[in-house]
């Protein structure tokens, strides 16, 4: 390799590592997490042991209630040598590698994996935005822009306001990977090449896995149209066979995400989605990164003065497809993102949140802004002003960065590590309870899917999918899906209660009353056996074991983890062994060995048939599009082989 080629690439190592470094430091990493776990302060059974935090930002809870409760049980299922196919502990169980957002198989969420979340979290969000700006480097480079050029328009999408906002959601795992598909894409269709082609694959399964179809579907409409804008219809075919490739790599997350999807209650019924569009007072926030329009999450979309000035000089000055195609695209974002006729069409018309092209609103705007300052540096070189012609691009690059990092700075809260581990007593006493039971928390007592980590099954969850029936067992009696669950809205929950094993309610200290009275109404016998400052816990003695035969007799739970259950059951007569866990697609029986179907509408307990005498018996959850998605990736990496070694053997012909 040339000498000039070495120092190239130690140079390049030196500024993504001085990079990590400003914005470690500028970020806060160094003082915590990028979390706001202290909502917990907002919450029993914590608020009273946490009365000096108060949550940073209240838009970015999402994170310390799903992504991060679903990375903790991940890592203990691979640390106990064990895939993380099934999370029970929110809404009676549900899939956890088919749930996208989980997002397990994104290398940029690997570093919490491997470390845990106290040690990996802000490493993960690091990667993510190194990944961002090495791709729109290498973007720009290929499209012929310098060096330093380059680096402003990845510091301009890397470090844009949208991009730091949404950086501990899976949105930004998938958008890290957006460069990366433009830069492949438009190499493949150019000139196909066994390098480009498996790095338009790869990019398009890093894509994939990252976690998020809505920000997918944004990033295949952006770089089709930025394909076909710049190598017409013939370049854009070039580049499908790779992406289908990628794709068919990332299947076995995205068949079973597929299936859970139809499953859903948000498939189903719309929950959940709100689709809108923006005000054109959001605009503001290009340059004012904290004025009040809004969520500060979904209004998020500050870039660089700098960036801005030079994108609307490029819009003039830059000629050639390239430039045209991002001009335009410019425009198009803009109608899909605000309050007109396109976007009240697409908000009203489909359950996609189109605002949020305005992550990627940034790569056309580098590109733009990258091509004018060359422009600019090709102008002042030929009338020979060597002098600014030094200090322009540098001091532009150093701008731009200063101005984004100064807007990214207080946007996450900054919490410790520890505040993941803390318990209280009340947590303590149902964690040295034995057995399995359910649990049921009342009113702003452990927000859904933080009993994650505690590894209590909570009938209600929080999740943007949600089973579809396991919310119709609870639809007439208890508003589970309610992040906040009230006592009065409960209509006559006992016997559902008993049913699904739901042997402790939590509440809160302000819930007044004897526990006999709420008991009598709701239809269960109900006893306080915990009340302290962190809640009350109340004991429902009607609560039916989680496993149990029909007409009587022994069973014993021998082992359980969250995929696979065993039990041994004795009847005298033959009876129906029923277990109250809610039946989803993919999980089989197994009675002494021999499989058995008993398959069930998606959300109603097992009833297994047994003959007398002592069964041992096997539920595990095997789901079948995953194994299927195993074998199309392993076709998919078959078929690719199969093209590299092709278009080599037609190179060396």
């Amino acid at each position: 390799m040339p000498v000039r080629a070495i120092v190239g690439r130690f140079r390049w190592a030196g500024a993504l590592t001085l990079l990590a470094g400003a914005v470690w430091l500028g970020l806060g990493m160094h003082r915590g997490l990028l979390l706001s776990s202290d909502i917990r302060s907002l919450a029993f059974p914590w608020q009273p042991f946490l009365a000096e935090h108060r949550s940073g930002n209240v838009d970015l809870a999402d994170p310390a209630q799903q992504f991060v409760p679903w990375l903790q049980l991940a890592r203990g299922e691979l640390a106990a040598g064990r895939l993380p196919l099934w999370n029970p502990y929110q809404d009676g169980g549900v899939p956890l590698l088919g749930n996208a957002q989980s997002a397990l198989a994104s290398p940029l969420v690997w570093p919490a994996l491997l470390l845990g979340v106290e040690r990996g979290w802000n490493l993960s969000l690091l990667l993510r935005l190194l990944v961002a700006v090495a791709g729109t480097y290498l973007w720009l480079r290929d499209l012929g822009r310098s060096r330093l050029t380059a680096a402003l328009g990845a510091v301009s999408f890397g470090m844009s306001g949208a991009f730091v906002a949404w950086l501990e959601h899976p949105h930004t795992l998938v958008a890290a990977a957006a460069p990366w598909v433009l830069w492949a894409a438009q190499r493949v269709a150019r000139e196909p090449h066994p390098s480009s082609l498996v790095a338009l694959v790869a990019a398009v399964w890093l894509a994939f896995v990252g976690g998020h179809p809505e920000t997918l579907l944004l990033i295949a409409l952006l770089a089709g149209a930025w394909v076909l804008g710049r190598a017409g219809r013939r370049g854009l075919g070039r580049t499908l066979g790779p992406a289908l490739l990628g794709a068919g790599l990332a299947a076995p997350l995205v068949l079973p995400f597929v299936e859970y999807l139809l499953q859903s209650e948000a498939w189903a019924s719309g929950e959940g989605r709100h689709c809108a569009t923006l005000p054109w007072r959001t605009l503001v926030r290009l340059v004012v990164p904290d004025a009040p329009v809004g969520n500060q999450v979904e209004t998020a979309i500050t870039v660089s003065l700098v960036t801005l000035v030079l994108a609307a000089a490029g819009m003039v000055l830059c000629r050639g497809r390239a430039a045209r195609t991002a001009a335009w695209m410019l425009p198009a974002m803009t109608m899909m993102a605000f309050s007109g006729p396109v976007s009240r069409l697409l908000a009203d018309h489909t359950p996609i949140y189109w605002t949020r092209v305005l992550l990627v609103l940034p790569l056309p705007l580098a590109m733009l802004a990258a091509g004018a300052l060359d422009r600019l540096r090709a102008w002042l070189r030929a009338r020979g002003r060597r002098q600014v012609l030094r200090v322009l691009a540098p001091l532009a690059v150093l701008a731009a960065f200063g101005e984004l990092l100064l807007a990214a700075r207080g946007v996450h809260a900054v919490t410790p590590p520890g505040l993941l581990r803390m318990t209280t007593p009340l947590l303590d006493r149902l964690a040295a309870t034995p057995g399995s039971f359910r649990v049921l928390p009342l009113g702003h007592m452990l927000p859904p899917n933080l009993a994650t980590p505690e590894k209590l099954e909570d009938v209600r969850g929080y999740d943007a999918l949600a089973p579809l029936g396991w919310r119709r067992q609870w639809a007439e009696v208890a508003p589970v899906r309610e992040l906040v669950v009230r006592p009065e809205t409960m209509r006559n929950p006992g016997p559902l209660l008993s049913f699904w094993n739901v042997e402790y309610v939590l509440a809160s200290p302000a819930l007044r009353g004897p526990a006999a009275e709420l008991g009598r109404q709701w239809g269960c016998d109900l006893e306080e056996v915990y009340r302290g400052p962190d809640g009350r816990l109340l004991q429902n003695r009607s609560a039916l074991p989680r496993a149990r035969l029909a007409r009587g007799g022994e069973v014993a739970i021998e082992s359980r983890t969250p995929a696979r259950w065993r039990l041994r059951a004795t009847t005298a007569t033959g009876d129906t062994l029923v277990v109250a866990n809610p039946f989803f697609p993919g999980w089989q029986v197994r009675v002494d060995g021999r499989r058995q179907d008993v398959t069930r509408a998606p959300g109603q307990a097992f009833a297994i048939p047994l003959a007398a005498g002592t069964h041992a018996v096997e539920l595990e959850y095997r789901p079948f599009w995953f194994f299927a998605g195993l074998g199309v990736a392993g076709i998919s990496l078959a078929a690719l082989a199969a093209c590299v070694y092709r278009m080599r053997a037609r190179t060396v012909a």
